[in-house]
């Protein structure tokens, strides 16, 4: 995920609101990750993901890309891997721009 576009959408939430749902935040961006990843590992297309992956902001649609530029796997379990990775590194990520 692009750290620095993480970091701009979080300084520009109220910071009442950030502390009361720091984790609340962190859970919604890494399930919009882990959605993107699922789109990336069966076959959707970029375009399709960018329309159904989160709210098509800047943000929604940097975690697509991002997700996008991994290789889609053959295996069933390399696939849920990289899903289950990639959905973990988006919320730590927002987790450590929290703390």
């Amino acid at each position: 995920m692009n750290r620095t576009l993480l970091i701009a959408t979080l300084v520009c939430m109220p910071l009442p609101a950030l502390a009361a749902s720091g984790v609340e935040t962190c859970k919604k961006i890494s399930a919009m990750a882990g959605k993107a990843m699922e789109a990336r590992q069966d076959g959707d297309l970029l375009e399709d993901a960018m329309a159904s992956v989160g709210d098509q902001s800047k943000f929604s649609d940097a975690m697509v890309l991002k997700a996008y530029k991994v290789r889609v796997f053959e295996d069933s379990k390399e696939r849920a891997t990289a899903i289950s990775e990639f959905q973990n590194a988006a919320y730590r990520e927002c987790y450590e721009a929290y703390n």
